[in-house]
């Protein structure tokens, strides 16, 4: 918001510059002729200011259509909490959470950032940027409207792969992103235990309980 209000503010300096080479200011007769290294200057720090929020509103609308998708399009909106949404949130500790009867989801500070670095390189993601691919994915399997954190868990692992590539990430690295997150992150939760064994089961793995045999799971053969 602080940026935006900066925006404003240099673009109606802006404004105002070009309104008083039209009409004269209080108190002249005639107007005054455009300082154009002024004009440049402020039109330059109204676009600067502007960019983050706008960039942010662009990943939130990307977001929310990608999470529409996933959620069989039952309808999303995501927002991306800034620090302090994050202070403020009264479920600040979880990376992110999805009301399935809104159809909102928050992804908590900095998890947009991560996810937002995931997509610059998929190809060297890191640990905590496939976490963020699946923090989306299974935000948006709340919005389908299963709550069970284990079993919404389990979706999302499946789905991860289709949650890639809808992001835009190429096919071949979508599936080993996707593959990485289930053996490698999905399976510490399970020897980590405690907080975490809530939202992991033995039964989430091919051919058990929880396999839902989709066609472009993260365990279907190419």
């Amino acid at each position: 918001m602080l940026w935006m209000l900066a925006s404003l503010f240099f673009f109606w300096c802006a404004f105002r510059e070009i309104l008083y080479s039209i009409l004269p200011r209080p108190g002249y007769d005639t107007p005054a002729p455009i300082t154009k290294s002024y004009l440049g200057l402020v039109l330059s720090l109204a676009v600067i200011f502007a960019y983050p929020p706008v960039h942010t509103w662009y990943f939130q609308w990307f977001l929310s259509r990608k999470a529409t998708e996933l959620a069989e399009n039952q309808r999303a909106s995501v927002h991306c909490n800034t620090s302090f949404d994050t202070m403020l949130d009264p479920e600040m500790l979880f990376a992110g959470h999805a009301n399935p009867r809104t159809g909102k989801i928050a992804l908590q500070a900095p998890w947009c950032e991560i996810l937002r670095a995931y997509l610059r390189h998929p190809e060297r993601a890191d640990r905590r940027e496939l976490d963020s691919l699946d923090i989306f994915t299974h935000e948006s399997m709340h919005i389908r409207g299963e709550m069970n954190e284990a079993r919404t868990e389990c979706q999302a692992i499946q789905r991860n792969y289709r949650s890639a590539k809808l992001l835009g990430v190429s096919d071949d690295i979508a599936k080993q992103n996707a593959i990485d997150i289930y053996n490698i992150n999905y399976q510490e939760r399970g020897r980590i235990g405690g907080m975490q064994s809530a939202y992991y089961s033995d039964q989430c793995a091919p051919g058990k309980d929880m396999d839902e045999h989709l066609p472009d799971s993260t365990w279907s053969n190419p």
